[in-house]
Parts: C-alpha cells; structure tokens; sequence
C-alpha cells in the first residue's frame, strides 16, 4: 500500500497535491469514525441510564403500592424540607422586619401600658374597698 502511495506521488496525478488530498480524505474518514463511535458509546450509555431509570421506578411503584400511608408522609416531609431550604436560599435578608413594618406605633407602646395597668389592678382592691361604706364592709 505504502508503495501504491509513492507510485501515486511520483508517477500520478499533479504530485504533491494528490497526496494532500488522500491525506485529508484519510482525516476525514478517521474522524469520521470516531464521531461514529462517539455516538455508539453516547447511545449505549443512553440505554443503561433508560433501563436502570425504568428499573428504579418500577421498584419505587412497588415499594409505594407496599407502604402507602409511608410514602406520603415521606413525599410530604420531601417537599416541606425542599420548601424550607428554598426558602432560606431565596429569602434575602431585610434590614425592616416584619414587627417595624406591620405594628402600629400604638401597639409598640404596649408593654408599657401593661406595665402601668398591672400597677392599676395590683392597686384595685384598696381603691375599692375604699369606695366601699363602712357599713358593707363587715
């Protein structure tokens, strides 16, 4: 073969371009193979992933149709922990709370009027018996 290529160089065609042209040709048809083999091992490695899938949900249908109350508690617990980390990744942190933005200013005060009626009720029973004629009292 070596000796067809140097009979081809030499004696046939327009010399040297002949050669480059069997060379690509030959470039061609390697990668050619390749992408060939390439897309073998890609198609392979489809079917396995798509019969281990089909494998694991039929397990995962079984295993459901065994323990049914289990698995919507297990679905559940998923989805609300899935929720939660979510929901911690997404939340950006608010210089405003919750308490600075909805309570009334009124209502922040509110321990300090507690403070002061508890003060008040602790006091009722002298102001009352106070109000009180002496004649009742007894």
């Amino acid at each position: 073969m070596a000796n067809e290529r140097q009979g081809q160089h030499n004696g046939g065609g327009s010399g040297p371009m002949a050669g480059a042209r069997e060379q690509i040709r030959d470039i061609g048809q390697h990668l050619q193979e390749g992408a060939q083999q390439a897309g073998q091992r890609v198609q392979e490695g489809y079917d396995t992933a798509r019969e281990s899938m089909t494998r694991g949900y039929r397990q995962t249908e079984g295993m459901i149709a065994r323990n049914p109350s289990q698995s919507v508690l297990m679905g559940f617990g998923v989805g609300f922990g899935l929720g939660l980390l979510l929901t911690v990744l997404i939340a950006q942190r608010e210089e405003e709370t919750w308490y600075d933005r909805y309570v009334p200013d009124r209502m922040r005060n509110l321990p300090d009027t507690l403070r002061s009626l508890q003060e008040a009720v602790s006091h009722l029973p002298e102001a009352i018996s106070r109000r009180v004629p002496e004649s009742l009292r007894r």
